[in-house]
């Protein structure tokens, strides 16, 4: 999954968020890195808007049929957020027990 999804980055998301890549970890982990742009704060903004992606994504993993492949097998899902200069200003990780 995560070699598909490398596949077609560097992809804009919105105005802000560009998602950079994915990768697997040998703990369980699915990592989706980005980058938050065209700010002069992203720590600013990604504060904004954390508890709603935060509570998006918990939604999305507990339901979508396409991510069954995570709760059939305990992933930890992360979220890591950098800045312009790939400093990570924020990180969200989903255990499986708060998808499940």
């Amino acid at each position: 999954m995560a070699s598909s999804l490398n596949g077609s980055t560097p992809v804009m998301l919105d105005r802000f968020t560009r998602f950079d890549s994915a990768s697997v970890t040998m703990d369980n982990e699915f990592c989706y890195y980005y980058t938050i742009l065209n700010t002069t704060n992203a720590d600013s903004l990604f504060n904004e808007l954390k508890q709603s992606i935060s509570e998006n994504i918990r939604s999305q993993v507990a339901s979508s049929p396409d991510l069954r492949i995570f709760r059939d097998n305990d992933v930890t899902l992360r979220y890591f957020y950098r800045d312009s200069l790939q400093n990570i200003v924020h990180d969200i990780t989903i255990t499986p027990a708060q998808y499940k």
